[in-house]
């Protein structure tokens, strides 16, 4: 799934920079893994590891009109609020003992479920590896026993997301909005205007053409498509076999009368 890739491949660029540093917390994410002051003590820097930014990240997408939440859990995890469920950690198990599967899904109750695996990269091990080697940042916050030992090719966790189950009245229901239509209704009008001006104009210029042919201007031939399948242009080609007719006709007449 193409949400699950792109959360993976956030997660990585994090992981590949070792920390994200801001400059400020905003107020729903205080969370932070350090802090340093800059040279001159006139600003405070945060950092953030791949875990916080990618749940601060499922957090805001969870708000906005996707109707899709994610969330990266695992088994191994150091933060209480990362535990997985039930269908998650089954996912976590499954992918541990068959290393071929590529997702898991499941549909249940009102929802989907779906799970891809992450596996531990090189740029993983510095937080995951041997806890000697990690930052002293880490085992500050979260202690050098849990979500160590990792090697690469390992599954650290997986990346979950859920999608509620639509039905076509849920989809119709989310469309229904003033702004979708008031688009709607605004195609239309433009569609029906530009239409009916240009179907107008069309017959006008057919009627007055065959108004001057019928008062004797029969060299006035209709400028119309004779292979087209337009009902305007049939009737334009038709009137203008009439036109040809009565040409022939008036040079057979004016032929016999010499």
């Amino acid at each position: 799934m193409a949400s699950a890739e792109q959360v993976i491949a956030f997660r990585a660029w994090v992981a590949n920079t070792g920390v994200v540093w801001v400059d400020h917390l905003a107020p729903q994410f205080r969370d932070y893994l350090g802090k340093k002051a800059s040279n001159d003590n006139t600003l405070e820097f945060f950092s953030k590891n791949p875990a916080l930014a990618t749940r601060e990240l499922s957090e805001i997408v969870s708000k906005t009109a996707t109707r899709a939440t994610f969330r990266v859990t695992s088994d191994e995890y150091r933060n209480p609020a990362n535990a997985p469920d039930g269908f998650e950690n089954t996912s976590i198990q499954t992918f541990k003992s068959d290393k071929t599967r590529r997702y898991n899904d499941e549909f249940e109750g009102n929802f989907y479920r779906y799970s891809q695996p992450i596996y531990v990269q090189e740029s993983c091990l510095k937080c995951h590896g041997d806890p000697k080697d990690a930052p002293a940042d880490v085992i500050t916050k979260y202690g050098d026993k849990r979500a160590f030992g990792y090697k690469v090719g390992d599954v650290r966790g997986i990346i979950s997301i859920k999608l509620p189950n639509l039905t076509v009245i849920d989809v119709l229901l989310t469309l229904l909005n003033p702004y979708t239509i008031g688009l709607i209704v605004l195609a239309f009008l433009l569609n029906f205007l530009f239409t009916h001006v240009a179907i107008i104009k069309r017959l006008k210029e057919l009627s007055l053409t065959t108004e001057r042919i019928a008062q004797g201007e029969l060299d006035l031939a209709l400028r119309v498509n004779p292979n087209s399948r337009d009902e305007i242009d049939n009737v334009g080609h038709t009137i203008d076999l009439l036109r040809n007719s009565l040409v022939v006709a008036m040079n057979r007449l004016r032929k016999n009368l010499s």
